[in-house]
């Protein structure tokens, strides 16, 4: 079998096993649930290793638990589904893909990091499509992963470039024009428009961007995909003041962004 296309079935069965996790993460943290095991939410049925066969098992048990029959829901699938593609794609288009094949070790460090953060942004995903809000704990790692995006690249051009104040103002652009953005959105309005955590989400996304342009695509981007899928809704159920979940269509966003960032770079560098 060609090796490029074992990495990628080894990478959809690590992240479908990884969306399980970080859909069951987003139910325990707002469940605040500290059981050791997996468990039906509603008749704490324990589960079984065969009950938690990412995608598999949700389809055999037609999305309902096996005991109480009560129907677990498609967020569940989704996650797991949505995971594995990105873990698929993050490898077959990394933006920098000849360098990851080549072996370079800044690279491979920043592709692992790249997916631990794709698992954090799931959790996120999960829990502001579910329930409108974002928990801190998890918005503090992905901003700590974050940091150790910035440092691997920080470091990498230091060593192999020599010190330049450039990637710096690079990064303090991208932090202005979206986590910035947000922060004075969420302050103006009083939370009415955006809540902290979208400002609190953008920080991972800007350093892992670390380009003022990119950034400002990342913004535009979201905002045109959030208008586009929930505008409809919200005039469909004729609430004017309907809380929108904000965070998926940032994560969606940025993702778009982060793989086609060199066509948009040379966009707007013509």
């Amino acid at each position: 079998m060609n090796t490029e296309v074992a990495v990628a079935i080894v990478l959809a069965v690590m992240g479908a096993g990884l969306g399980s996790f970080a859909c069951c993460q987003a139910w325990r943290i707002r469940k605040q649930d500290k059981s050791p095991r997996s468990h039906c939410m509603n008749c704490k049925y324990q589960l079984q290793w065969f009950d938690n066969i990412p995608i598999i098992s949700w389809l055999i048990l037609r999305g309902k638990c096996r005991k109480c029959k009560k129907k677990i829901g498609f967020m569940e699938l989704f996650a797991e589904l949505a995971l594995s593609a990105a873990f698929v794609v993050s490898y077959l288009f990394w933006p920098w893909r000849g360098k990851l094949l080549a072996g370079d070790g800044f690279e491979i460090a920043k592709f692992i990091v790249f997916l631990v953060e794709l698992v954090i942004f799931m959790v996120l995903f999960v829990y502001d499509a579910k329930w409108k809000e974002m928990p801190t704990k998890i918005l503090i790692a992905a901003v700590l992963v974050g940091l150790v995006w910035t440092n691997i690249e920080f470091t990498r051009a230091i060593l192999l470039d020599g010190f330049s104040w450039k990637i710096f103002a690079e990064l303090a652009g991208a932090l202005i024009i979206l986590p910035g953005f947000y922060y004075f959105m969420y302050r103006a309005s009083k939370e009415k428009w955006v809540g902290s955590g979208d400002s609190i989400l953008c920080l991972p996304l800007a350093m892992m961007l670390g380009k003022f342009w990119l950034a400002m695509f990342c913004l535009f981007g979201s905002n045109m995909i959030g208008s586009v899928i929930m505008m409809p809704l919200v005039a469909a159920k004729k609430e004017k003041h309907a809380m929108i979940p904000f965070g998926p269509f940032l994560i969606i966003g940025f993702l778009v962004v982060f793989f086609f960032q060199h066509a948009i770079i040379n966009f707007v560098t013509i």
